[in-house]
């Protein structure tokens, strides 16, 4: 229990000021569990992440599991925005995407995100006509 809470604790304080951004991998990274923590997976290289990163970690997941990977192994594609707050977008699914009006959406414009970008090429909530 005790580890949990610290656990918990560390997630928050890097979270706390942490701003939300799009990166890839430079090479195949490990996702931790906890920074320096045990390896859960292994991402491949050239993997689009959205990240929220402070210091040496940044807070990710893949492939349904929430871990921490070094910031020395991403890459920055769009620069960092806010995780909430004025002018702040998050769209749970493409059809709130799409009855918004704002689908297709491309990387670094407001609202995309890498859950709605089914093929990792940088259009979220696309279909094939709408490009």
């Amino acid at each position: 229990m005790r580890s949990f809470l610290k656990t918990a604790a560390l997630a928050l304080a890097l979270l706390g000021t942490a701003e939300a951004a799009t990166a890839v991998t430079k090479s195949a990274v490990n996702l931790r569990r906890t920074p320096n923590g045990a390896v859960m997976s292994v991402i491949p290289r050239n993997t689009l992440l959205t990240v929220a990163c402070r210091g040496a970690w940044c807070r990710t997941s893949y492939a349904g599991r929430g871990g921490y990977v070094a910031a020395s192994v991403v890459r920055p594609v769009t620069r960092s925005a806010p995780l909430a707050g004025q002018g702040v977008k998050f769209y749970a699914t493409c059809a709130q995407m799409r009855a918004a009006g704002v689908a297709p959406i491309r990387v670094g414009k407001p609202g995309y995100r890498t859950g709605l970008d089914r093929d990792k090429d940088g259009w979220a909530c696309y279909r094939d006509n709408q490009r």
